[in-house]
């Protein structure tokens, strides 16, 4: 933590611009592992996001992966890797291998699934929740619109707030506590820029202000599940 801190991220910055530190590190991170407790299934994204300098990358398939793994070769400064321990074992988040020259920006989501009635703002595991809340929403005739950030330092600002434009309620879903999670950061922005398109106030599901904990009933009731974010959305679509 220091290392990347104080020194990494901090490079560029006390040189003036003369010396950069392009790393890539890698760190398994999250989780929805039945039994990973407090020391496998932590989610702090964003302390790292709060971090000025550093790269924030939080993948939620494995062609994101491969496309953000080779900007992050090229980038230049410190680049937090984070993969979700989770999703190696999803079929879901499987692909094909892309090709040679395949790469994504950094701080530029994706819309995995279009809807008009409502945003949501998701990244790393909880995408796949989200997908599969969106498809118990539209059984209620609720299409919600899913943004991946793929990123999180930096995220995509304008895809965000279009989406919001269009749909005038926001619900932001993350692993990490409620308390300090980076989706505060994605509410606070929309609440500022897109006051004007907002119909309802945003919402917010993530884990509860606790550790994760080792007996998997209690882990499922900490960490965020379909039924939670579906709750969510049906509080901002009903305000």
């Amino acid at each position: 933590m220091q290392q990347l801190r104080s020194e990494a991220a901090t490079i560029r910055w006390r040189s003036n611009g003369a010396f950069s530190c392009p790393i890539v590190v890698r760190v398994a991170i999250g989780g929805y592992l039945t039994g990973g407790a407090i020391w496998h299934s932590q989610s702090g994204e964003s302390i790292f996001a709060h971090t000025p300098g550093l790269l924030v990358v939080m993948p939620s398939r494995a062609r994101d992966a491969v496309g953000l793994l080779r900007s992050a070769f090229t980038a230049g400064d410190p680049v937090l890797f984070l993969e979700h321990k989770h999703l190696y074992r999803q079929r879901y988040a499987a692909d094909p291998m892309p090709p040679s020259g395949f790469t994504i920006p950094f701080g530029r989501g994706a819309i995995v699934r279009p809807g008009r009635d409502l945003t949501v703002v998701t990244w790393g595991a909880t995408v796949q929740k989200s997908l599969e809340a969106a498809e118990q929403l539209a059984a209620e005739g609720c299409e919600a619109e899913v943004i991946d950030l793929r990123t999180v330092s930096p995220w995509d600002r304008e895809l965000v707030c279009a989406s919001v434009e269009r749909t005038s309620r926001l619900l932001v879903v993350h692993e990490d506590t409620l308390t300090g999670g980076f989706g505060a950061e994605v509410a606070a922005h929309v609440a500022e820029h897109c006051f004007w398109a907002l119909d309802a106030p945003v919402g917010r599901v993530a884990a509860t202000d606790t550790f994760v904990p080792y007996e998997p009933t209690m882990e499922q009731a900490v960490l965020p599940q379909v039924g939670d974010i579906v709750a969510g959305a049906q509080r901002v679509t009903q305000a």
